[in-house]
């Protein structure tokens, strides 16, 4: 499995440059500067849409930082912060896209300082038992 390609190009909001670690694969990218979200996709990177107000999240770990986990190399290429409501409490968590040219994408969860380092499932599990 080869490494994803890197493309960049400018925001089509403030003109900031904009990298997407896995062209091809990658559907948006939000700008850190100004809040618009792009169509990695197309080839004129379209606006589809602008936060009102650019929450600014840092990464616990940035964007391109490469690093060994579970005896494995793996680039951060991907980051997401997530939040749901559950029963009038709010929950945040920051979500890690990692890849490896011969392992593949897996995610690296953190939540309250917690870490959680998983891979999704590309097929239902198997049924055992009665």
């Amino acid at each position: 499995m080869a490494a994803p390609s890197a493309q960049t190009f400018p925001c089509p909001g403030c003109g900031s440059p904009l990298t997407v670690r896995a062209a091809g694969r990658t559907q948006s990218v939000a700008c850190g500067y100004c809040g618009a979200v792009a169509d990695a996709q197309d080839p004129a990177h379209k606006l589809l849409s602008k936060y009102a107000s650019a929450v600014r999240y840092e990464p616990l770990i940035p964007l391109g930082t490469r690093g060994v986990l579970r005896g494995e190399k793996w680039e951060c290429i991907g980051y997401m912060r997530r939040a749901v409501r559950y029963y009038g409490v709010d929950y945040e968590w920051g979500e890690y896209v990692l890849h490896n040219p011969l392992k593949g994408f897996r995610w690296l969860i953190e939540s309250d300082g917690h870490w959680t380092f998983y891979e999704t499932l590309t097929e239902p599990p198997l049924e055992t038992g009665s």
